[in-house]
């Protein structure tokens, strides 16, 4: 138990590398990194996620705010629960395994590939792109089309921060790159917002990761143009 009035100087004092939770009137603040916190809220057996700017990847002090207020109106979607319980590691486990086949699938080659994946995959694409040889690659690589399903593909996750971001390429901008490195955070963690991104997804849409969604449209397929070869 914290007395309120000793709130601020705990939180600002705990060390983030054990990944401390704060639990107040329903709503958890886990401190996930030295300036950044996520906020999630577990009611009436329902795992839930704050969603701010297209992203559950908060500053720290706004952890804080919420803390002081969580009963205000926020934005909540759902998500699977890998922080307590028993399905900690197996929800971990199911996206790590879904992230290892998006990244392995080649987008344009996998029309009938479940909606989901096939979106995934347009993300993976330009993410190792952009880590690699920076986020403007698809400039000189790609067809105006293609670059069109990378923001596609961010518009359905959620990541309202991308699609702005793949709207304003410039080539060889450093700034817009280390904007991007920034905003995908440490890749692979449960704080990364691609990552989790997925893991919503993978609650509000289960359907679209079943064999037979694939993606049904009438817009020519990329297919034709794309170049054989991975960015990088």
């Amino acid at each position: 138990m914290i007395d309120a009035a000793d709130l601020e100087a705990t939180y600002a004092a705990v060390d983030w590398a054990t990944k401390p939770v704060f639990d107040h009137d329903g709503v958890l603040v886990w401190v996930s990194g030295p300036d950044e916190c996520r906020v999630e809220r577990h009611r009436g057996g329902r795992d839930l996620r704050l969603d701010e700017s297209g992203t559950n990847v908060l500053p720290r002090a706004r952890g804080l705010e919420i803390l002081r207020a969580p009963g205000a109106k926020y934005r909540w979607v759902h998500a699977l629960d890998w922080r307590s319980g028993a399905g900690d590691y197996l929800d971990r486990d199911r996206v790590d395994a879904v992230m290892e086949r998006g990244i392995d699938l080649e987008p344009w080659l996998s029309a009938e590939s479940p909606v989901g994946l096939r979106h995934l995959s347009y993300l993976m694409w330009f993410h190792g792109g952009a880590m690699a040889n920076g986020a403007g690659w698809p400039l000189d690589a790609c067809t105006d089309e293609q670059i069109a399903a990378f923001s596609t593909a961010a518009a359905y996750f959620g990541l309202d921060q991308i699609v702005d971001l793949l709207g304003r390429l410039e080539p060889e901008d450093d700034a817009i790159s280390e904007e991007y490195w920034d905003l995908s955070g440490a890749f692979g963690q449960d704080a990364s917002p691609i990552y989790d991104a997925v893991r919503c997804k993978l609650v509000e849409a289960p359907g679209d990761w079943a064999e037979g969604s694939a993606i049904r449209s009438g817009r020519a397929s990329p297919t034709a143009t794309w170049r054989s070869s991975a960015p990088g």
